[in-house]
């Protein structure tokens, strides 16, 4: 898979609400946020994509 790191996201958004946000783009394997200790959001995250074109195609639209 395609790994495509993603900022900025707000504290409320979770893992289900990430990835369902980007398989608009293409096929999702795992989307995951950072979380703390206590489970808090860092803020940032990853999205797999299956393919190198869906990721660049979720970057390019995204940025």
């Amino acid at each position: 898979g395609s790994n495509v790191y993603v900022k900025n996201i707000d504290d409320a958004v979770d893992d289900g609400e990430l990835q369902e946000y980007f398989s608009k783009f293409g096929t999702i394997t795992s989307a995951k946020l950072m979380r703390d200790d206590k489970g808090i959001s860092k803020g940032f995250g990853f999205v797999c994509f299956s393919s190198p074109d869906e990721a660049n195609k979720a970057v390019a639209t995204c940025h």
